[in-house]
C-alpha cells in the first residue's frame, strides 16, 4: 500500500495570509495536500538576532518539519518564490529531493520603496471600488494605503521603537481597533529587511538543480532571464493580470488564467502523489 500523500509546501506573499486553495487544485475531487509555510510576524523581525539568513533557516525547518522525508515541492507567491527558491537551494544541500518549484509572479526587487507610478494606480483602484459600490473594500483598501504610507514615514525609528515593546508579548493597541495596522507592520518589517538580502542572491546566483515553473504577469517578463539563471530547468508561463489584481473577485478571468496554467503545468504533480 502506498502512504499518504506528500504535501506541497506553499509560500504566500509578503501579507503572509493563507493561499485560496481553490486556485491550485484541479477540481472538488482534486485532494492534493497543500501546507502554509507561516512567517513569523513582526515581533521576530525586529529581534536583535534577526537576519535574512536566520528567517530561511526557520523557514526550511519548517519545510523539513512538515516533510521529512521524500521528495519535496514548493509554490512560491510574490515575495514567496524568492523564499521557496532560497529554500529549496539549502534542502537541496541537505540532500532532500527537489521535486518541483513554482513561483508565482515573482518579480525581482531591488528596493522596499514604493514603485514608480503607485500614487496613480492607487488613485485609480480607489475609484474603480467606488465605481463599483464595492465599499468594504474600498475602506480596506483605503485602511491599508494609510498605514503603509504611515509605517513610511516612521521607518527610521520603527525597529528601535517596536524592540521595547516586542518583549512583552502584548498585541499592540492599534490592532485592536484596526487589524490591518498589524499585517501591513509585519509587511513592511519583512520586507525592509529581507529585500537587500533578495536582491543579493542575483548577484551570483546559485542554480536549482529541479524542475521549476515560473508562471508570471506580462510586466514581470523582463525578469525571465534571471530567473533562468537562477533555475536553469525552468519553464516560463504567461498569466493574465497584474500583479496586485490576481486575486481580486472583479477580476475573474485572472484567478481562471493561474487555475487552469497551474493545473496544466504541474499535472505531474498530482500524478506523482500516491
Amino acid at each position: 500500500m502506498t502512504g499518504p500523500a506528500q504535501a506541497v509546501l506553499f509560500f504566500p506573499g509578503a501579507g503572509g495570509g493563507p493561499p485560496d486553495l481553490a486556485a491550485y487544485r484541479a477540481g472538488p475531487d482534486d485532494v492534493t495536500p497543500f501546507e502554509t509555510i507561516e512567517y513569523p510576524g513582526w515581533r521576530r523581525y525586529v529581534a536583535d538576532d534577526f537576519s535574512p539568513e536566520a528567517l530561511i533557516a526557520e523557514l526550511t525547518a519548517q519545510v523539513v518539519l512538515r516533510v521529512p522525508e521524500g521528495p519535496i515541492r514548493i509554490v512560491g507567491l510574490s515575495i514567496g518564490g524568492h523564499f521557496g527558491y532560497a529554500v529549496a537551494l539549502r534542502l537541496q544541500a541537505l540532500g532532500r529531493e527537489i521535486a518541483g518549484f513554482c513561483a508565482i509572479d515573482s518579480f525581482m526587487i531591488a528596493s522596499s520603496a514604493p514603485s514608480p507610478g503607485w500614487q496613480a494606480r492607487a488613485l485609480a483602484r480607489a475609484l474603480e471600488l467606488l465605481r463599483q459600490l464595492r465599499l468594504g473594500a474600498f475602506v480596506s483598501f483605503a485602511r491599508s494605503l494609510f498605514w503603509r504610507a504611515l509605517l513610511r514615514l516612521t521607518e527610521s525609528r520603527l525597529a528601535a521603537s517596536l524592540r521595547k515593546i516586542a518583549p512583552s508579548g502584548q498585541p499592540l493597541a492599534l490592532s485592536r481597533f484596526d487589524p490591518t495596522f498589524e499585517m501591513e507592520l509585519s509587511m513592511r518589517l519583512l520586507l525592509r529587511g529581507m529585500v537587500p538580502w533578495i536582491a543579493s542572491l542575483d548577484h551570483a546566483p546559485a542554480a536549482l538543480d529541479a524542475p521549476s515553473i515560473l508562471l508570471r504577469t506580462r510586466l514581470a517578463a523582463r525578469d525571465d532571464p534571471a530567473w533562468r539563471r537562477r533555475c536553469p530547468r525552468i519553464r516560463v508561463f504567461e498569466i493574465l493580470g497584474e500583479h496586485q489584481r490576481l486575486f481580486e473577485p472583479d477580476t475573474p478571468e485572472n484567478i481562471a488564467s493561474l487555475h487552469q496554467t497551474f493545473i496544466d503545468v504541474t499535472g505531474d504533480w498530482r500524478e506523482a502523489l500516491p
